[in-house]
Order: C-alpha cells, then sequence, then structure tokens
C-alpha cells in the first residue's frame, strides 16, 4: 500500500504524492498527481482530474532521500528515457516565520519536472521523517527479498550438483552359477581278481 502525502498552494503548483516500490523489481516508485485548484471556501487545495505522471527510482537515490532528510541536506536525481528527460531536486529550506520574526518555518521541498509536467512538493520536519521511515521500510524489503532469492537460487544449486556427484547404480542381471559335476560312483563291479600263484608260478 502506498504512502501519501498531500500538499498544495493557493497559487495551484502543488500535488499528492503517493510512493511505493516493488522487491521483485527493485524500485521506488513516486506517482505525482498535479494540483488543480484551491477551495477558498474550506482553504484546501484540490487534486481531482489532475494530471499524473510517475518517476522510478532506484535504491541508491532513495537512500539519497533518507541521507537528506537525516542531515538536513539536499540531493537530486536526472533521467532520460525516450529522449524525455525527467528531473528531481529534494532540499532542506528555513525561512522566516511571517507572523512572528523571531521563528523560522523548516522543512524540505521536491520539485519534480518530466516534459512539460511540474510539481513542487512541500514537506514539514514531521512528513520528511515519515518519508524517510517509508523509504527504510522499502530498502529492507527489498533486500530481504533479494536475500530470499540468492537462497533460493544456491539451494537449488547445491540440490542439482549433489545429484550429478550421486553414484550411479548399475542394475546387473543374475549371474546362473554352473553346478560342478557329481562323481559318478559304478555299482556292482566285481573287484579285480588277484591269482595267487606257487613256485610254478616264478619264472626264475
Amino acid at each position: 500500500m502506498p504512502s501519501l502525502f498531500f500538499s498544495g498552494t493557493k497559487a495551484g503548483t502543488g500535488g499528492v504524492l503517493a510512493v511505493s516500490f516493488n522487491s521483485k523489481d527493485q524500485s521506488v516508485f513516486w506517482r505525482v498527481t498535479k494540483q488543480t485548484g484551491w477551495n477558498d471556501k474550506i482553504n484546501k487545495p484540490t487534486f481531482a482530474g489532475g494530471e499524473t505522471v510517475t518517476f522510478k527510482l532506484t535504491q541508491d537515490e532513495a537512500g539519497d532521500i533518507i541521507h537528506a532528510v537525516s542531515g538536513h541536506d539536499q540531493c537530486g536525481f536526472y533521467h532520460t528515457f525516450n529522449n524525455e528527460s525527467s528531473t528531481g531536486n529534494f532540499r532542506y529550506y528555513e525561512v522566516d516565520d511571517k507572523k512572528t520574526q523571531d521563528k523560522k518555518i523548516r522543512g524540505f521541498g521536491l520539485t519534480l519536472k518530466k516534459g512539460a509536467f511540474e510539481s513542487k512538493i512541500g514537506f514539514s520536519l514531521g512528513s520528511a521523517e515519515r518519508f524517510s521511515q517509508y523509504l527504510q521500510f522499502a530498502l529492507l524489503r527489498m533486500n530481504e527479498a533479494s536475500y530470499a532469492q540468492d537462497k533460493k537460487d544456491f539451494e537449488e544449486r547445491s540440490k542439482k550438483k549433489d545429484g550429478d556427484n550421486k553414484p550411479k547404480i548399475v542394475k546387473r542381471e543374475p549371474v546362473q552359477e554352473e553346478t560342478p559335476e557329481e562323481s559318478v560312483v559304478e555299482e556292482n563291479v566285481d573287484p579285480p581278481e588277484i591269482v595267487e600263484g606257487g613256485e610254478d608260478n616264478l619264472n626264475w
């Protein structure tokens, strides 16, 4: 669910910023709807029917915003796509409070341009902190998604490697052993005749 930031001016230069992210795409998206007018009766801006433009930011560009908020600093980006440029500038400001000269109004201003489109979003210090916190949440979720995908890929590669290295079992057909021939025993065979001879049988 996107985080919304409303900012309007009587000059009609404000807008609505919807911040979202895509963990799989590893990107942050800013959807800006331009202010269409000012309602004097309720003293509030109107945005119905306003032109809408989407900006896609990298993780590092989101990190620049976080750093700028924490250090009361500024940052910007410049993109080109299909011969069309888009720019963004985020900066801290301090101005004198016209009602009380001894105080200052502090906040951040975001100026976005894309072709003929231009919108300005103002942030109080509180809304800027909320902006920063949401971007930190987005980066955390993207890093977790990236880690989960890397872990999944590693486990799949490991399973495939283990499967390739697993010894293959070759199924062999059983070999029939030869039965040794049985010895034949002759039965009913008369033993050899032994002839006993006397002296007459001796040949000297």
